[in-house]
């Protein structure tokens, strides 16, 4: 979630490569052919933002070639996901604010676009349905349902709550009295995950934050049975099952979220294990890709240069570099692959 995250004032544009083989640390356009070779090339398209005019905006990348999907210089474009049938994209839009280039719950809409990012259209308006803010979209698997958090007005005052709605962002439900960010389905339909405090616990000491799952029911639209997958001394956000439905990747980081490693949690071992430990900071709206090989994700080198887009290899732990600026201007963020 935004409030968690590091910002970065950025403007200004390169080009960049790909194929998951080793980290690059200036030029994405030439690979030493000293590092390591990963065994799993990246074959999916990617979607991300970026913002080398001034204001975020949507591309896409296929085959190597960057294409302009979405821009309006009002507004900043943030945290797409494609729909399951790859016909429709979701995304937020934010106007613009040189202070927060991204993740801006509280001024951000929610809109639907075509996967070419035509006809798009504003499904929830920032304070529709009475929310202070709202984010962190995503699909079910058929593209009936949305699942989102939005902070609304409860009895004890604002929290962050689950919700669903519709395909086209009607009908919101609010699943549970729980405080929760970063939501996601399961990839079976059967649960959600979100980042939480044990038993509901609001100390809010971003390290308490925890994994936590509940039963989904998509006919009654309930969640129920909810349980803390992870009880840790770190800051865990934005979780993702692979596609086998096996494992979640999280970022866990300290206090200020400026050192963060990804996480596996196997759901059958239920063990956690170290994928990525550097000094970066890293994670954001991660992805798997398709065949499950390689995970997506935005990373921050403190003091040396913007958000850059990575992959890691799950089976051999090589990051690459795969979208950067050369000239350290500006940053790229959540990448979506499909």
């Amino acid at each position: 979630m935004v409030y968690f995250r590091l910002f970065f004032l950025i403007v200004a544009l390169p080009l960049l490569g790909v194929s998951c083989s080793g980290d690059v640390e200036e030029d994405v356009t030439q690979i030493p052919i000293d590092e390591p070779e990963s065994s799993h090339a990246v074959t999916d398209v990617l979607l991300y933002s970026k913002n080398p005019n001034g204001h975020n905006e949507l591309y896409r990348l296929e085959n190597g070639q960057e294409s302009l999907v979405l821009s309006d210089p009002q507004y900043d474009y943030w945290w797409s996901k494609v729909s399951p049938d790859k016909q429709k994209i979701l995304l937020y839009r934010s106007l613009v604010n040189p202070e927060k280039n991204h993740d801006d719950y509280q001024n951000a809409e929610l809109v639907l676009a075509n996967i070419d990012g035509s006809n798009a259209q504003v499904l929830i308006a920032k304070n529709d349905y009475g929310w202070n803010a709202q984010g962190v979209c995503r699909w079910n698997k058929d593209g009936s349902k949305i699942l989102m958090c939005a902070e609304i007005q409860t009895g004890v005052g604002l929290q962050w709550r689950l919700i669903t709605t519709d395909a086209l962002g009607k009908n919101p439900k609010v699943l549970s009295d729980r405080w929760a960010i970063d939501c996601n389905f399961s990839v079976d339909n059967k649960s959600i995950v979100f980042m939480g405090y044990k038993d509901n616990n609001l100390s809010f000491d971003f390290m308490e934050l925890e994994l936590q799952k509940g039963d989904y029911d998509p006919l009654t639209d309930t969640v129920t049975n909810v349980v803390s997958l992870t009880e840790n001394t770190t800051r865990d956000h934005d979780p993702d099952f692979s596609p086998a439905n096996e494992q979640l990747v999280f970022s866990a980081g300290n206090a200020s979220y400026s050192d963060v490693d990804l996480v596996l949690y196997n759901l059958e071992t239920k063990k956690e294990t170290i994928l990525l430990n550097d000094a970066a900071a890293n994670g954001g709206s991660m992805c798997w890709s398709t065949n499950g090989k390689n995970i997506f994700f935005h990373s921050l080198e403190v003091f040396k240069s913007p958000f850059r887009i990575k992959c890691i290899d799950v089976e051999t732990g090589v990051v690459t570099t795969l979208l950067e600026d050369m000239g350290n201007s500006y940053g790229f963020f959540h990448p979506e692959a499909y």
